[in-house]
């Protein structure tokens, strides 16, 4: 569900994420878990964008927004908790983790 969620807002709602956070955002779900106690789903989200300025207007509204747009093409029906966090996008990404081809 995590996986198609960010789909969702990151290529579905593509239109709306340019506008409110800028065409090179990328929105990244964290985790989407049930909360027994409040009977609803929390979804928390990241947001890395290299507009800072202009971001922090739309910023909690705009995602939350989204989030409630493409939450019910996931044919759920409760509304979710959204907890967000903005940040700058790196402009290095980080180092792969993977193995070398040098430790042959």
């Amino acid at each position: 569900m995590k996986r198609h969620l960010e789909i969702i807002l990151n290529k579905v709602l593509k239109e709306q994420k340019d506008i409110l956070y800028g065409p090179n955002c990328d929105i990244i779900v964290n985790s989407v878990v049930w909360v027994r106690s409040k009977k609803s789903h929390m979804i928390t989200i990241t947001i890395y964008t290299d507009n800072i300025e202009e971001s922090v207007e739309a910023h909690p509204d705009g995602i939350n927004f989204m989030v409630s747009t493409g939450w019910p093409i996931l044919g759920r029906n409760t509304n979710p908790i959204v907890v967000s966090t903005l940040d700058v996008k790196p402009l290095v990404p980080p180092p792969s983790h993977s193995l070398s081809q040098d430790s042959k």
